[in-house]
């Protein structure tokens, strides 16, 4: 005979479960870009650095902007002491109220100016729109960069993460804003809770997209990691736990081994293989939907060396078990 490790199955409630990959999403993300053309001329950050709201980062050369700011501006005091002196002479009626409509249109028109130069030159430079940690980047001073040239990503840097991910029709239909759902990362569990759906399913996939938030999240859960999300959905069900050691696969499916007594020999084991359906795995176990009657014993240890009809007898390890 061979010896063999028996185990008694657990009956449990268990919900049934999906288990689909996620990205992680920062709350606050961006990709800091030039809106103008122009000449790198500081860079105020390195690469890695905390920036806050407002720092400014880098600044383009803006020596030509800040020369016609400056012709804008004689203008403007020009036309603006001319308004005031026209408006004078409307008082004691000396000139038309032409004259003063044509020279309150030139302040306006100089007034714009300016602020059209000086849109110009904030365009020029680069501030940090929330607190956020920089990425990498390469441009040096004096780098010509053109409209739209990437300089570097700015993560922002909150107390919580989203992770996006993609569910079957049938768990999408229970899924819903407030339900808890699980992380596996790095051997870790992450709690999170869905806090948005897609208004509608993918036509090809018929998944629903959804949007989890995770409270504190761990230092090693970077943006764009990849991890596992495993949301239970449904009314518990009763099932059957196995240990994992027991279970076997091959292409046709997954099966395990009960002992039952020999119908030709009473004083004799024998092994009867089971085609089985797997649900969801709990911590050393794996729960078995189908295919195994809780009162059976399950060859739990030494199943990779027997076949369906193996005689076998409990090893000393079964004997040892408590």
């Amino acid at each position: 005979p061979t010896p063999v490790v028996f185990s008694n199955p657990q009956t449990i409630q268990l919900r049934s479960a999906s288990t689909v990959i996620g990205t992680i999403v920062a709350p606050r993300s961006i990709q800091l870009k030039t809106e103008t053309v122009g000449t790198v001329k500081a860079i105020h950050f390195q690469s890695g650095d905390i920036v806050n709201p407002g720092q400014v980062l880098v600044e383009l050369d803006t020596s030509v902007e800040q020369a016609t700011l400056a012709s804008a501006k004689a203008a403007e005091r020009i036309a603006e002491s001319t308004y005031r002196r026209i408006k004078k002479a409307m008082e004691v009626q000396a000139l038309s109220e032409l004259d003063l409509d044509q020279t309150e249109a030139q302040l306006a028109q100089a007034k714009a100016e300016v602020a059209r130069i000086e849109a110009i030159i904030r365009r020029k430079i680069l501030v940090a729109p929330f607190r956020a940690q920089a990425g990498v980047f390469d441009i040096q001073p004096g780098q010509y960069l053109s409209e739209g040239s990437q300089i570097t990503m700015l993560q922002g840097i909150d107390d919580f993460v989203f992770v996006d991910f993609m569910m079957p029709q049938q768990v999408a239909d229970y899924l819903q804003v407030g339900h808890q759902i699980s992380l596996e990362h790095l051997g870790q569990i992450i709690e999170a809770q869905v806090v948005a759906l897609d208004s509608q399913a993918d036509r090809v996939t018929r998944s629903l997209g959804a949007r989890a938030k995770v409270i504190n999240p761990p230092a090693t859960l970077q943006v764009n990691d990849s991890v596992k999300v495993i949301a239970e959905y449904g009314q518990p069900q009763p099932t059957v736990l196995i240990p994992s050691s027991a279970l076997r696969t091959n292409p046709t499916g997954a099966y395990c081994f009960v002992a039952q007594i020999d119908p030709k020999d009473t004083a004799k084991w024998i092994a009867k293989r089971r085609e089985v359906i797997v649900g969801a795995t709990v911590g050393n176990n794996v729960s078995i939907r189908q295919g195994i009657d809780p009162k059976e014993q399950i060859i739990a240890d030494g199943s990779f060396k027997i076949y369906d009809g193996t005689w076998i007898v409990p090893s000393e390890l079964t004997k040892a078990a408590p």
